[in-house]
């Protein structure tokens, strides 16, 4: 009985149309509030915040597979996870630039700070490029060795975050979930090659 009645989350994720409304809501309210409200809000923050917990949320899928077993619907959807977090990251940096003084994006490039988010976004195109059925199809394995470089992007995702705020609190609230995936993931390839 249980099976015959899927949780809200699991439609959610299963309906492909109702998971990007869900996903793209934020963005469009976003939008709204900046163009036509002319509402000043932390758009640069709650964008990085966005596109942190989504490429979390992607993550974060396998272990949880681990825990409560398969989850097709939920792996078969990481994939928009992914990209939606790679539009947040594009939103981000578009609100960075209409706000950057000139000269301030050629020296972007050398401020310690902010150069991890430029290589972190760098690394999210290609993979959000790839993200279709059809370029599954075509790369073959080529497309997984390509999605390994999620996991250099997130650490270069953390790095910039830790390094653009002076908030520690809140840089552990956020980062938290991904600094465990990734002493996760770690752990677990030793204990593959271990055992």
């Amino acid at each position: 009985m249980a099976h015959s009645n899927p949780t809200a989350l699991r439609r959610a994720v299963s309906n492909i149309y109702l998971l990007w409304v869900i996903l793209a809501f934020p963005a469009v309210w976003l939008v709204f509030s900046a163009v036509v409200l002319r509402a000043r809000l932390p758009y640069l923050e709650w964008t990085g915040v966005l596109s942190c917990w989504l490429l979390i949320a992607a993550l974060a899928v396998t272990p949880l597979q681990l825990v409560f077993g398969a989850l097709p619907w939920l792996r078969q959807r990481r994939r928009y996870l992914g990209v939606a977090s790679f539009g947040y990251a594009s939103l981000h940096l578009a609100v960075w630039l209409s706000n950057a003084r000139p000269g301030a994006f050629l020296h972007s490039f050398v401020r310690p700070e902010v150069l991890p988010g430029w290589i972190a976004i760098a690394m999210m195109l290609p993979l959000a490029l790839t993200s279709s059925n059809l370029a599954v199809r075509r790369l073959g394995p080529a497309w997984k060795s390509l999605q390994r470089w999620v996991y250099p992007m997130a650490i270069l995702t953390l790095l910039h975050w830790l390094m653009t705020n002076k908030d520690w609190t809140m840089i552990i609230v956020y980062t938290g979930p991904l600094i465990l995936l990734m002493i996760w993931r770690v752990w677990r390839r030793q204990r593959r090659a271990g055992g």
